[in-house]
């Protein structure tokens, strides 16, 4: 088992834990925002800190690993697809709360740590890991694949269905 699966597994070690955390303790963010959270900042700056790392990260890893690996259009469509998301999220999405909301700072930094957690186990595998496999599933021809297909349509899919969910929330 190398680094990377080591790195998942505590990932899903760390999901488990906060599956467990969150059902016994109540979120403090939203209406269940509390001062025993501690120092809040203004809402919206605290959903661009959250998620811009995850932008940022992504791109880092992607230039690394054309300096290293070369340009392979496959892997650059699933980096556009999730830069797309993490677009949405962090430069967009705050900026169209509504109201003078606050969040912890303590729950921003969770969400900063989740977000880059989850960016370097993504784009490592994206950018690195998946150039091992000794047959490469990101050549040019599988963005033609019946799966990739169905992925990129069950993606923009999710992502449509997570902009109307936002609107809805905001009105």
């Amino acid at each position: 088992m190398n680094a990377f699966h080591v790195y998942l597994w505590i990932m899903a070690g760390l999901a488990l834990v906060v599956f467990v955390a969150l059902n016994r303790t109540e979120a403090g963010y939203g209406m269940l925002r509390t001062s025993k959270w501690g120092f809040s900042i203004n809402n919206k700056l605290a959903w661009f800190l959250m998620e811009f790392p995850v932008f940022f990260a992504m791109i880092i890893l992607c230039v690394i690993s054309l300096n290293r690996n070369g340009f392979s259009i496959a892997r650059i469509v699933i980096f556009c697809l999730f830069q797309m998301h993490y677009l949405q999220r962090a430069l967009i999405f705050p900026w169209l709360l509504k109201g003078n909301g606050k969040m912890p700072l303590r729950v921003m930094l969770m969400g900063i740590t989740f977000n880059v957690l989850n960016a370097t186990m993504q784009g490592w595998w994206l950018f690195y890991e998946s150039y091992k496999i000794p047959e490469d599933q990101y050549v040019a021809a599988w963005i033609y694949s019946l799966p990739f297909i169905i992925g990129t349509v069950l993606f923009v899919s999710g992502f449509i269905i997570n902009l109307h969910a936002d609107y809805i929330i905001r009105h």
